[in-house]
Protein backbone atom coordinates (compact mmCIF):
# COMPACT_ATOMS: atom_id res chain seq x y z
CA UNK A 1 0.00 0.00 0.00
CA UNK A 2 2.53 2.67 0.60
CA UNK A 3 4.46 1.53 -2.57
CA UNK A 4 0.94 2.17 -4.70
CA UNK A 5 0.69 5.60 -3.01
CA UNK A 6 4.57 6.86 -3.38
CA UNK A 7 3.61 5.90 -7.42
CA UNK A 8 0.86 7.82 -7.44
CA UNK A 9 2.04 10.88 -5.81
CA UNK A 10 4.98 10.47 -8.32
CA UNK A 11 2.62 10.21 -11.52
CA UNK A 12 0.74 13.61 -10.02
CA UNK A 13 3.81 15.57 -9.93
CA UNK A 14 4.49 14.65 -13.56
CA UNK A 15 1.10 15.52 -14.60
CA UNK A 16 1.56 19.21 -12.78
CA UNK A 17 5.00 19.23 -14.00
CA UNK A 18 3.49 18.80 -18.34
CA UNK A 19 0.57 20.50 -18.14
CA UNK A 20 1.95 24.49 -17.63
CA UNK A 21 3.66 23.57 -20.82
CA UNK A 22 1.02 22.44 -22.73
CA UNK A 23 -1.09 25.46 -21.36
CA UNK A 24 1.62 27.98 -22.77
CA UNK A 25 1.47 26.53 -26.48
CA UNK A 26 -1.38 28.11 -27.89
CA UNK A 27 -1.90 29.94 -31.46
CA UNK A 28 -3.88 33.39 -31.17
CA UNK A 29 -4.29 36.22 -33.69
CA UNK A 30 -5.09 40.16 -33.77
CA UNK A 31 -5.57 43.15 -35.42
CA UNK A 32 -4.99 46.71 -34.60
CA UNK A 33 -8.64 47.57 -35.09
CA UNK A 34 -12.21 45.95 -35.82
CA UNK A 35 -12.88 49.00 -37.72
CA UNK A 36 -11.59 48.98 -41.21
CA UNK A 37 -12.72 51.34 -44.25
CA UNK A 38 -12.32 50.09 -47.96
CA UNK A 39 -9.43 49.94 -50.01
CA UNK A 40 -7.57 50.34 -46.10
CA UNK A 41 -4.13 48.51 -45.46
CA UNK A 42 -4.30 46.48 -41.72
CA UNK A 43 -2.03 43.87 -40.35
CA UNK A 44 -3.27 40.80 -38.65
CA UNK A 45 -0.87 39.40 -36.56
CA UNK A 46 -0.54 35.50 -35.48
CA UNK A 47 1.50 34.05 -32.56
CA UNK A 48 2.18 30.89 -31.59
CA UNK A 49 4.16 29.76 -28.36
CA UNK A 50 6.47 27.69 -29.68
CA UNK A 51 9.12 27.91 -32.20
CA UNK A 52 9.55 24.96 -35.17
CA UNK A 53 9.73 23.83 -38.88
CA UNK A 54 6.72 22.33 -38.13
CA UNK A 55 4.42 25.70 -37.68
CA UNK A 56 3.29 27.18 -40.96
CA UNK A 57 0.53 29.04 -41.89
CA UNK A 58 -2.10 28.88 -44.55
CA UNK A 59 -3.58 32.22 -45.41
CA UNK A 60 -5.64 30.76 -48.92
CA UNK A 61 -9.03 30.63 -46.42
CA UNK A 62 -8.45 34.44 -46.20
CA UNK A 63 -8.42 35.28 -50.33
CA UNK A 64 -12.48 35.02 -50.53
CA UNK A 65 -13.22 38.33 -48.64
CA UNK A 66 -9.34 40.07 -48.31
CA UNK A 67 -6.41 40.73 -50.69
CA UNK A 68 -3.68 38.78 -49.06
CA UNK A 69 0.31 39.38 -49.07
CA UNK A 70 2.78 36.98 -48.07
CA UNK A 71 3.11 36.62 -44.52
CA UNK A 72 6.10 37.42 -42.77
CA UNK A 73 7.40 35.27 -40.28
CA UNK A 74 10.12 36.34 -36.86
CA UNK A 75 11.01 33.96 -33.80
CA UNK A 76 12.37 35.24 -30.58
CA UNK A 77 13.27 33.28 -27.33
CA UNK A 78 14.14 34.65 -24.25
CA UNK A 79 15.23 33.79 -20.70
CA UNK A 80 14.14 36.49 -18.05
CA UNK A 81 13.88 35.25 -14.08
CA UNK A 82 14.49 31.90 -14.56
CA UNK A 83 11.31 31.68 -16.96
CA UNK A 84 12.27 30.27 -20.32
CA UNK A 85 9.95 31.57 -23.36
CA UNK A 86 9.64 30.82 -26.92
CA UNK A 87 7.44 32.39 -29.48
CA UNK A 88 6.73 32.64 -33.09
CA UNK A 89 5.41 35.50 -34.70
CA UNK A 90 3.58 36.34 -38.42
CA UNK A 91 2.52 39.35 -39.61
CA UNK A 92 0.05 39.33 -42.94
CA UNK A 93 -1.06 42.53 -45.05
CA UNK A 94 -4.93 42.67 -45.74
CA UNK A 95 -7.36 44.75 -47.68
CA UNK A 96 -11.40 44.48 -47.51
CA UNK A 97 -12.55 43.87 -51.33
CA UNK A 98 -16.17 44.80 -50.23
CA UNK A 99 -18.18 46.62 -47.66
CA UNK A 100 -19.93 45.00 -44.53
CA UNK A 101 -19.63 43.20 -41.93
CA UNK A 102 -16.70 39.91 -42.70
CA UNK A 103 -14.67 37.49 -40.45
CA UNK A 104 -11.54 36.70 -40.61
CA UNK A 105 -11.77 32.99 -39.63
CA UNK A 106 -9.75 30.56 -37.73
CA UNK A 107 -6.49 29.82 -38.89
CA UNK A 108 -4.61 26.49 -38.07
CA UNK A 109 -1.43 25.94 -37.27
CA UNK A 110 -0.17 22.23 -36.71
CA UNK A 111 -3.33 21.20 -35.05
CA UNK A 112 -3.60 24.87 -32.92
CA UNK A 113 -6.18 26.90 -34.27
CA UNK A 114 -6.48 30.69 -33.80
CA UNK A 115 -10.22 32.31 -32.88
CA UNK A 116 -12.02 33.88 -35.95
CA UNK A 117 -12.40 38.07 -35.62
CA UNK A 118 -15.19 39.96 -36.68
CA UNK A 119 -14.61 43.13 -38.50
CA UNK A 120 -16.75 46.12 -39.98
CA UNK A 121 -15.59 47.20 -43.29
CA UNK A 122 -16.88 51.20 -44.23
CA UNK A 123 -16.67 53.88 -47.10
CA UNK A 124 -14.06 55.75 -46.36
CA UNK A 125 -14.59 59.08 -44.31
CA UNK A 126 -13.56 62.04 -42.73
CA UNK A 127 -11.96 60.31 -40.02
CA UNK A 128 -8.98 58.88 -41.83
CA UNK A 129 -8.52 62.59 -42.96
CA UNK A 130 -5.10 62.84 -40.59
CA UNK A 131 -3.47 61.11 -37.75
CA UNK A 132 -4.77 62.06 -33.97
CA UNK A 133 -2.05 64.87 -33.43
CA UNK A 134 -1.97 66.05 -37.55
CA UNK A 135 1.36 64.90 -37.67
CA UNK A 136 0.14 63.43 -41.72
CA UNK A 137 -2.67 64.79 -43.61
CA UNK A 138 -3.37 65.05 -47.33
CA UNK A 139 -5.05 67.98 -48.93
CA UNK A 140 -6.44 67.15 -52.54
CA UNK A 141 -7.52 69.89 -55.17
CA UNK A 142 -9.41 69.74 -58.60
CA UNK A 143 -9.15 72.28 -61.62
CA UNK A 144 -12.27 72.00 -63.16
CA UNK A 145 -15.88 71.22 -60.80
CA UNK A 146 -18.12 71.07 -64.32
CA UNK A 147 -16.92 68.58 -67.40
CA UNK A 148 -18.63 66.55 -70.08
CA UNK A 149 -18.32 63.07 -71.03
CA UNK A 150 -14.31 62.15 -71.58
CA UNK A 151 -13.22 65.61 -70.62
CA UNK A 152 -10.33 64.84 -67.71
CA UNK A 153 -9.26 67.05 -65.10
CA UNK A 154 -6.36 67.16 -62.90
CA UNK A 155 -6.56 65.99 -59.28
CA UNK A 156 -3.85 67.82 -56.87
CA UNK A 157 -2.42 65.96 -53.94
CA UNK A 158 -0.20 67.01 -51.39
CA UNK A 159 0.83 64.94 -48.53
CA UNK A 160 2.08 66.41 -45.89
CA UNK A 161 4.20 64.54 -43.46
CA UNK A 162 6.02 65.39 -39.95
CA UNK A 163 6.85 61.85 -38.54
CA UNK A 164 9.06 58.59 -39.54
CA UNK A 165 7.15 56.91 -42.01
CA UNK A 166 8.00 53.37 -43.03
CA UNK A 167 6.80 51.28 -46.01
CA UNK A 168 4.61 54.21 -47.30
CA UNK A 169 2.74 53.77 -50.25
CA UNK A 170 0.42 55.79 -51.86
CA UNK A 171 -3.02 54.44 -53.79
CA UNK A 172 -4.24 57.10 -56.33
CA UNK A 173 -7.78 58.59 -56.84
CA UNK A 174 -10.77 56.49 -57.19
CA UNK A 175 -14.11 57.09 -59.20
CA UNK A 176 -16.28 54.74 -60.64
CA UNK A 177 -17.00 54.94 -64.87
CA UNK A 178 -13.81 57.02 -64.95
CA UNK A 179 -10.31 56.45 -66.21
CA UNK A 180 -7.32 57.58 -63.99
CA UNK A 181 -3.64 57.99 -64.59
CA UNK A 182 -0.88 59.36 -62.67
CA UNK A 183 1.00 62.31 -64.36
CA UNK A 184 4.56 62.57 -63.42
CA UNK A 185 5.62 65.82 -61.16
CA UNK A 186 8.87 66.68 -60.32
CA UNK A 187 9.05 65.17 -56.57
CA UNK A 188 11.68 67.27 -55.05
CA UNK A 189 10.47 67.67 -51.22
CA UNK A 190 9.78 71.15 -50.08
CA UNK A 191 8.92 71.59 -46.26
CA UNK A 192 6.82 73.55 -44.65
CA UNK A 193 5.86 75.10 -41.22
CA UNK A 194 2.23 74.95 -39.85
CA UNK A 195 0.82 75.34 -36.58
CA UNK A 196 4.38 75.04 -34.98
CA UNK A 197 5.36 71.69 -36.97
CA UNK A 198 7.83 70.95 -39.90
CA UNK A 199 6.23 69.13 -42.52
CA UNK A 200 7.49 67.69 -45.88
CA UNK A 201 5.06 68.01 -48.61
CA UNK A 202 4.95 65.12 -51.05
CA UNK A 203 3.25 66.35 -54.56
CA UNK A 204 1.33 63.91 -57.10
CA UNK A 205 -1.13 64.47 -59.98
CA UNK A 206 -3.61 62.49 -61.78
CA UNK A 207 -5.77 62.94 -64.83
CA UNK A 208 -9.08 61.64 -64.36
CA UNK A 209 -11.55 61.65 -67.40
CA UNK A 210 -15.41 60.21 -66.65
CA UNK A 211 -17.08 58.18 -68.79
CA UNK A 212 -20.55 58.55 -67.38
CA UNK A 213 -22.84 61.86 -66.83
CA UNK A 214 -24.14 62.73 -63.30
CA UNK A 215 -22.74 64.72 -59.92
CA UNK A 216 -19.83 62.58 -58.67
CA UNK A 217 -17.43 62.41 -56.17
CA UNK A 218 -13.80 61.72 -56.44
CA UNK A 219 -12.66 59.70 -53.20
CA UNK A 220 -9.30 60.78 -51.94
CA UNK A 221 -5.84 59.27 -52.90
CA UNK A 222 -4.85 56.77 -49.99
CA UNK A 223 -1.34 57.01 -47.65
CA UNK A 224 -0.82 53.16 -46.45
CA UNK A 225 2.14 52.70 -44.13
CA UNK A 226 3.76 52.30 -40.77
CA UNK A 227 4.55 55.16 -38.50
CA UNK A 228 7.61 53.85 -36.57
CA UNK A 229 8.34 55.64 -33.05
CA UNK A 230 11.19 55.33 -30.86
CA UNK A 231 10.58 55.22 -26.74
CA UNK A 232 13.54 55.22 -23.92
CA UNK A 233 13.23 52.49 -21.48
CA UNK A 234 16.25 52.76 -19.88
CA UNK A 235 19.34 54.45 -19.91
CA UNK A 236 20.54 51.61 -22.26
CA UNK A 237 17.38 50.25 -23.87
CA UNK A 238 14.88 51.75 -26.27
CA UNK A 239 11.84 50.35 -27.68
CA UNK A 240 10.36 50.55 -31.09
CA UNK A 241 6.78 50.76 -31.30
CA UNK A 242 5.49 50.25 -35.44
CA UNK A 243 1.61 51.87 -35.71
CA UNK A 244 -0.36 51.00 -39.26
CA UNK A 245 -1.42 54.06 -40.80
CA UNK A 246 -4.21 54.35 -43.28
CA UNK A 247 -4.68 58.41 -44.26
CA UNK A 248 -7.11 59.90 -47.11
CA UNK A 249 -7.80 63.33 -47.41
CA UNK A 250 -11.02 64.95 -48.40
CA UNK A 251 -13.08 63.78 -51.21
CA UNK A 252 -13.72 65.83 -54.75
CA UNK A 253 -17.41 66.59 -56.29
CA UNK A 254 -18.00 66.68 -59.89
CA UNK A 255 -20.57 67.56 -62.50
CA UNK A 256 -20.55 65.52 -65.39
CA UNK A 257 -22.35 66.52 -68.18
CA UNK A 258 -23.75 64.70 -71.41
CA UNK A 259 -23.06 65.23 -74.98
CA UNK A 260 -24.91 68.05 -76.33
CA UNK A 261 -28.13 67.66 -77.80
CA UNK A 262 -26.99 68.98 -81.23
CA UNK A 263 -24.09 67.31 -81.55
CA UNK A 264 -22.73 65.45 -85.05
CA UNK A 265 -20.35 62.67 -85.42
CA UNK A 266 -18.14 60.73 -82.81
CA UNK A 267 -18.30 62.75 -80.08
CA UNK A 268 -14.79 64.17 -79.07
CA UNK A 269 -13.79 67.25 -76.84
CA UNK A 270 -10.63 69.49 -76.40
CA UNK A 271 -9.12 72.38 -75.83
CA UNK A 272 -7.56 72.40 -79.28
CA UNK A 273 -7.62 69.53 -82.57
CA UNK A 274 -5.23 69.99 -85.03
CA UNK A 275 -5.12 67.88 -88.46
CA UNK A 276 -1.46 68.21 -90.25
CA UNK A 277 -0.54 66.95 -93.59
CA UNK A 278 3.11 66.25 -93.14
CA UNK A 279 3.82 65.35 -97.13
CA UNK A 280 3.75 68.55 -99.46
CA UNK A 281 1.94 66.07 -102.76
CA UNK A 282 1.73 68.90 -104.94
CA UNK A 283 5.42 69.70 -105.23
CA UNK A 284 6.50 65.93 -106.13
CA UNK A 285 6.03 64.33 -109.53
CA UNK A 286 3.82 61.14 -109.74
CA UNK A 287 3.70 58.16 -112.16
CA UNK A 288 1.58 55.74 -112.59
CA UNK A 289 2.61 52.61 -110.58
CA UNK A 290 5.18 54.21 -108.43
CA UNK A 291 4.11 54.88 -104.52
CA UNK A 292 3.05 57.70 -103.53
CA UNK A 293 3.70 58.43 -99.69
CA UNK A 294 1.24 59.83 -97.44
CA UNK A 295 1.60 60.65 -93.48
CA UNK A 296 -0.97 62.70 -91.94
CA UNK A 297 -1.03 63.54 -87.74
CA UNK A 298 -4.13 64.53 -85.87
CA UNK A 299 -3.43 65.96 -82.47
CA UNK A 300 -5.88 66.52 -79.78
CA UNK A 301 -4.96 68.67 -76.35
CA UNK A 302 -6.33 66.94 -72.55
CA UNK A 303 -7.40 63.57 -73.98
CA UNK A 304 -6.11 59.96 -73.13
CA UNK A 305 -4.61 58.02 -75.57
CA UNK A 306 -6.81 55.26 -75.73
CA UNK A 307 -9.51 57.83 -76.34
CA UNK A 308 -7.93 59.15 -79.58
CA UNK A 309 -10.49 58.82 -82.61
CA UNK A 310 -9.36 56.79 -85.98
CA UNK A 311 -9.10 59.41 -89.10
CA UNK A 312 -11.42 58.01 -92.14
CA UNK A 313 -9.35 59.05 -95.67
CA UNK A 314 -12.31 58.48 -97.59
CA UNK A 315 -10.71 56.93 -100.32
CA UNK A 316 -12.10 55.51 -103.54
CA UNK A 317 -12.51 51.50 -103.04
CA UNK A 318 -10.42 51.12 -106.38
CA UNK A 319 -7.44 53.21 -105.19
CA UNK A 320 -4.82 50.54 -104.22
CA UNK A 321 -3.78 52.15 -100.33
CA UNK A 322 -1.07 50.01 -98.17
CA UNK A 323 -1.40 51.36 -94.60
CA UNK A 324 1.54 51.16 -92.01
CA UNK A 325 0.30 50.91 -88.40
CA UNK A 326 -0.54 53.80 -86.74
CA UNK A 327 1.97 56.10 -83.90
CA UNK A 328 0.15 57.19 -80.68
CA UNK A 329 2.35 59.24 -78.36
CA UNK A 330 2.16 62.32 -76.23
CA UNK A 331 3.65 65.83 -75.46
CA UNK A 332 2.82 69.08 -74.36
CA UNK A 333 2.84 71.79 -76.71
CA UNK A 334 2.49 75.92 -75.01
CA UNK A 335 1.61 74.31 -71.60
CA UNK A 336 -1.13 71.92 -73.16
CA UNK A 337 -0.68 67.95 -72.98
CA UNK A 338 -1.71 66.37 -76.68
CA UNK A 339 -2.18 63.22 -77.13
CA UNK A 340 -1.22 62.49 -81.09
CA UNK A 341 -1.99 59.76 -84.02
CA UNK A 342 -0.13 59.58 -87.36
CA UNK A 343 -0.94 57.46 -89.91
CA UNK A 344 1.15 56.93 -92.63
CA UNK A 345 0.37 54.60 -96.06
CA UNK A 346 1.83 54.27 -100.09
CA UNK A 347 -1.21 55.14 -102.74
CA UNK A 348 -0.26 53.45 -105.68
CA UNK A 349 -2.43 54.95 -108.80
CA UNK A 350 -3.26 52.07 -111.82
CA UNK A 351 -3.64 54.80 -114.89
CA UNK A 352 -2.58 58.80 -115.61
CA UNK A 353 -4.51 61.39 -115.59
CA UNK A 354 -5.74 62.90 -112.66
CA UNK A 355 -6.24 61.59 -109.02
CA UNK A 356 -8.50 63.58 -106.52
CA UNK A 357 -7.53 63.12 -102.79
CA UNK A 358 -10.90 63.84 -100.86
CA UNK A 359 -11.67 66.23 -98.10
CA UNK A 360 -10.69 64.87 -94.28
CA UNK A 361 -12.64 65.90 -91.90
CA UNK A 362 -12.62 65.64 -87.83
CA UNK A 363 -15.99 66.71 -85.92
CA UNK A 364 -15.23 68.53 -82.56
CA UNK A 365 -16.60 69.55 -79.54
CA UNK A 366 -14.58 72.93 -78.06
CA UNK A 367 -14.62 73.35 -74.28
CA UNK A 368 -14.00 76.76 -74.41
CA UNK A 369 -16.57 78.15 -76.75
CA UNK A 370 -18.94 75.61 -75.93
CA UNK A 371 -19.90 75.23 -79.91
CA UNK A 372 -18.98 72.57 -82.33
CA UNK A 373 -16.28 72.90 -84.70
CA UNK A 374 -14.18 70.82 -87.28
CA UNK A 375 -10.49 70.32 -88.08
CA UNK A 376 -10.12 70.20 -91.73
CA UNK A 377 -7.77 69.19 -94.62
CA UNK A 378 -8.78 70.13 -97.78
CA UNK A 379 -9.21 67.76 -100.29
CA UNK A 380 -6.58 67.71 -103.31
CA UNK A 381 -5.77 66.97 -106.93
CA UNK A 382 -2.73 65.19 -108.15
CA UNK A 383 -1.35 64.66 -111.87
CA UNK A 384 -0.36 61.07 -112.33
CA UNK A 385 1.77 60.94 -115.07
CA UNK A 386 2.35 57.80 -117.40
CA UNK A 387 5.09 55.24 -116.29
CA UNK A 388 8.54 56.38 -118.49
CA UNK A 389 9.95 53.81 -121.04
CA UNK A 390 13.18 52.60 -120.56
CA UNK A 391 15.87 53.15 -122.87
CA UNK A 392 15.75 49.80 -124.71
CA UNK A 393 12.52 50.37 -125.52
CA UNK A 394 11.99 54.01 -126.07
CA UNK A 395 14.81 53.14 -128.99
CA UNK A 396 12.66 50.23 -130.19
CA UNK A 397 10.33 52.47 -130.24
CA UNK A 398 12.00 54.68 -132.62
CA UNK A 399 13.06 52.42 -134.77
CA UNK A 400 9.56 50.90 -135.80
CA UNK A 401 8.66 54.64 -136.41
CA UNK A 402 11.34 55.08 -138.98
CA UNK A 403 10.70 51.47 -140.61
CA UNK A 404 6.98 52.59 -140.79
CA UNK A 405 7.96 56.11 -142.36
CA UNK A 406 6.95 55.92 -146.30
CA UNK A 407 9.73 56.09 -148.69
CA UNK A 408 9.88 59.44 -150.37
CA UNK A 409 9.30 59.08 -154.62
CA UNK A 410 11.81 61.80 -156.24
CA UNK A 411 8.80 63.44 -159.08
CA UNK A 412 11.41 65.85 -160.31
CA UNK A 413 12.52 63.10 -163.76
CA UNK A 414 8.82 63.08 -164.04
CA UNK A 415 8.34 66.63 -164.40
CA UNK A 416 11.42 67.45 -166.34
CA UNK A 417 10.59 64.59 -168.94
CA UNK A 418 6.99 65.74 -169.34
CA UNK A 419 9.09 69.19 -170.60
CA UNK A 420 11.35 66.90 -172.80
CA UNK A 421 11.29 66.64 -176.51
CA UNK A 422 8.99 63.98 -178.26
CA UNK A 423 12.57 62.41 -179.35
CA UNK A 424 13.67 61.93 -175.89
CA UNK A 425 10.65 60.48 -175.04
CA UNK A 426 11.35 57.81 -177.81
CA UNK A 427 14.83 57.08 -176.63
CA UNK A 428 13.77 56.57 -172.61
CA UNK A 429 10.71 54.23 -174.31
CA UNK A 430 13.04 52.19 -176.41
CA UNK A 431 15.19 52.10 -172.96
CA UNK A 432 12.84 51.10 -170.49
CA UNK A 433 12.28 48.41 -173.34
CA UNK A 434 15.54 46.78 -173.22
CA UNK A 435 15.73 47.04 -169.39
CA UNK A 436 12.39 44.92 -169.19
CA UNK A 437 13.25 42.42 -171.40
CA UNK A 438 16.39 42.24 -169.22
CA UNK A 439 14.73 41.45 -166.52
CA UNK A 440 12.15 39.58 -167.55
CA UNK A 441 15.59 37.11 -168.30
CA UNK A 442 17.03 37.19 -165.05
CA UNK A 443 13.69 36.49 -163.59
CA UNK A 444 13.03 33.29 -165.67
CA UNK A 445 16.99 32.34 -164.86
CA UNK A 446 16.19 33.02 -160.93
CA UNK A 447 13.31 30.20 -161.12
CA UNK A 448 14.97 27.39 -163.06
CA UNK A 449 17.98 28.18 -160.06
CA UNK A 450 15.23 27.98 -157.42
CA UNK A 451 14.03 24.44 -159.02
CA UNK A 452 17.15 22.80 -158.92
CA UNK A 453 18.00 23.55 -155.10
CA UNK A 454 14.55 22.92 -154.32
CA UNK A 455 15.17 19.34 -155.63
CA UNK A 456 18.07 18.76 -153.17
CA UNK A 457 16.46 19.49 -149.97
CA UNK A 458 13.63 17.74 -148.79
CA UNK A 459 12.20 20.38 -145.89
CA UNK A 460 12.85 24.05 -146.02
CA UNK A 461 13.44 25.26 -142.18
CA UNK A 462 11.26 28.61 -142.32
CA UNK A 463 12.86 31.14 -139.86
CA UNK A 464 10.20 32.46 -137.32
CA UNK A 465 9.91 35.73 -136.47
CA UNK A 466 11.16 36.70 -133.26
CA UNK A 467 8.37 37.50 -130.87
CA UNK A 468 7.16 41.37 -130.19
CA UNK A 469 7.84 40.48 -126.96
CA UNK A 470 11.24 39.76 -126.97
CA UNK A 471 12.83 43.84 -126.05
CA UNK A 472 10.57 43.83 -122.97
CA UNK A 473 11.36 40.37 -121.81
CA UNK A 474 14.97 41.02 -122.35
CA UNK A 475 14.68 44.96 -120.45
CA UNK A 476 12.67 42.78 -118.06
CA UNK A 477 15.46 40.38 -117.20
CA UNK A 478 18.08 42.62 -116.88
CA UNK A 479 15.64 45.10 -114.35
CA UNK A 480 14.99 42.16 -112.02
CA UNK A 481 18.65 41.10 -111.60
CA UNK A 482 19.31 44.87 -110.59
CA UNK A 483 16.42 43.57 -108.22
CA UNK A 484 14.86 47.74 -107.23
CA UNK A 485 11.05 47.31 -107.00
CA UNK A 486 10.35 50.28 -108.39
CA UNK A 487 11.88 49.58 -111.74
CA UNK A 488 10.64 46.12 -112.09
CA UNK A 489 7.41 47.02 -111.24
CA UNK A 490 7.38 49.16 -114.20
CA UNK A 491 9.48 47.02 -116.25
CA UNK A 492 7.01 44.30 -115.61
CA UNK A 493 3.57 46.31 -116.70
CA UNK A 494 4.70 47.45 -119.63
CA UNK A 495 6.29 43.53 -120.18
CA UNK A 496 2.49 42.67 -119.67
CA UNK A 497 0.83 44.91 -121.72
CA UNK A 498 2.72 44.25 -124.63
CA UNK A 499 1.15 41.09 -124.12
CA UNK A 500 -2.11 42.44 -123.06
CA UNK A 501 -3.04 45.64 -124.45
CA UNK A 502 -5.90 46.72 -121.71
CA UNK A 503 -3.47 45.29 -118.63
CA UNK A 504 -3.61 47.89 -116.07
CA UNK A 505 -2.79 45.91 -112.86
CA UNK A 506 -0.09 43.23 -112.28
CA UNK A 507 -1.97 40.86 -110.67
CA UNK A 508 -3.81 40.83 -114.17
CA UNK A 509 -0.37 39.14 -115.58
CA UNK A 510 -0.75 35.98 -112.84
CA UNK A 511 -4.50 35.75 -113.71
CA UNK A 512 -4.20 35.90 -117.55
CA UNK A 513 -1.14 33.56 -117.53
CA UNK A 514 -1.38 29.88 -118.88
CA UNK A 515 0.63 28.17 -116.17
CA UNK A 516 -0.34 25.17 -113.90
CA UNK A 517 -2.44 25.74 -110.96
CA UNK A 518 0.35 26.09 -108.49
CA UNK A 519 2.81 27.87 -110.48
CA UNK A 520 0.07 30.47 -111.10
CA UNK A 521 -0.35 30.85 -107.72
CA UNK A 522 3.70 31.17 -106.65
CA UNK A 523 3.59 33.88 -109.22
CA UNK A 524 0.54 36.00 -107.70
CA UNK A 525 2.24 35.60 -104.52
CA UNK A 526 5.56 37.05 -105.37
CA UNK A 527 3.92 40.17 -107.23
CA UNK A 528 1.92 41.12 -104.07
CA UNK A 529 5.24 41.00 -101.78
CA UNK A 530 6.72 43.09 -104.73
CA UNK A 531 3.60 45.47 -104.74
CA UNK A 532 4.21 45.47 -100.90
CA UNK A 533 8.18 46.08 -101.11
CA UNK A 534 7.23 49.06 -103.96
CA UNK A 535 4.94 50.71 -101.13
CA UNK A 536 8.23 51.14 -98.42
CA UNK A 537 7.10 48.26 -96.52
CA UNK A 538 9.35 46.18 -94.30
CA UNK A 539 8.64 42.93 -96.08
CA UNK A 540 10.38 39.83 -98.12
CA UNK A 541 10.41 40.20 -101.69
CA UNK A 542 12.21 37.40 -103.52
CA UNK A 543 13.81 38.75 -106.95
CA UNK A 544 15.43 35.59 -108.10
CA UNK A 545 12.41 33.78 -107.49
CA UNK A 546 10.60 36.49 -109.93
CA UNK A 547 12.98 35.68 -112.44
CA UNK A 548 12.21 32.05 -112.67
CA UNK A 549 8.45 32.45 -112.85
CA UNK A 550 8.96 35.01 -115.31
CA UNK A 551 11.00 32.67 -117.86
CA UNK A 552 8.52 30.36 -117.13
CA UNK A 553 5.82 32.37 -118.49
CA UNK A 554 7.56 33.45 -121.04
CA UNK A 555 8.25 30.18 -122.12
CA UNK A 556 4.73 28.98 -122.01
CA UNK A 557 3.27 31.89 -123.44
CA UNK A 558 5.71 32.03 -127.11
CA UNK A 559 4.91 28.57 -127.19
CA UNK A 560 1.20 28.85 -127.44
CA UNK A 561 0.92 32.10 -129.63
CA UNK A 562 -0.16 30.84 -133.00
CA UNK A 563 1.75 33.18 -134.78
CA UNK A 564 5.04 31.91 -133.92
CA UNK A 565 6.15 28.77 -136.62
CA UNK A 566 8.15 26.20 -135.06
CA UNK A 567 10.81 24.06 -136.98
CA UNK A 568 10.38 20.50 -137.32
CA UNK A 569 12.29 18.19 -137.94
CA UNK A 570 11.81 14.84 -140.63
Amino acid sequence: MPFIQKCLHISLLFIALCMPAVAATQATASISTNTIYLGDTFYLTVQVDDTGSQYQLDTSVLSDDFNVSSPSRSQQTSYINGDFTQQTTWTVSLQAKSVGKLTIPALSLNGLTTQAIPIEVKQPGKQQQSTSSDTIFIENTINKDSVYIDQPVIVDTKIFVSENVTNGDIQPPTLNDASIEPIDVNQQQNQVIRNGLRYRVFHYQYKVTPSAAGDVSITSPLLTGSVRQVTRVNGWQDRVKTTPINIRGNNLTLTVKSMPAGFKGDWLISEDVRLIENNDLQTEQHFVGEPITRSISLQVASIALDKMPEIDLNYDKSLRVYPDQDDLKQGTINGLIYSQRTISHAIIANKSGELVLPEIKVAWWNSKTEKQEYATLPAQTLTINAAPQSTSQANSANNIQVNQNPPVTDTSNTEIGNRQAPQQQTKQLLYWQISTLVLLLLLIALSFYHIKITRHHTVTAKVAKPPKSNASFKTLLKTLKEAKPNQVYLALLQYGQVQQADLNKLQQLGELSELDGETKQKLSINLQQLELACAGKAHHWDAQELIKLIKVHHQVTTASDPSQITNLNP
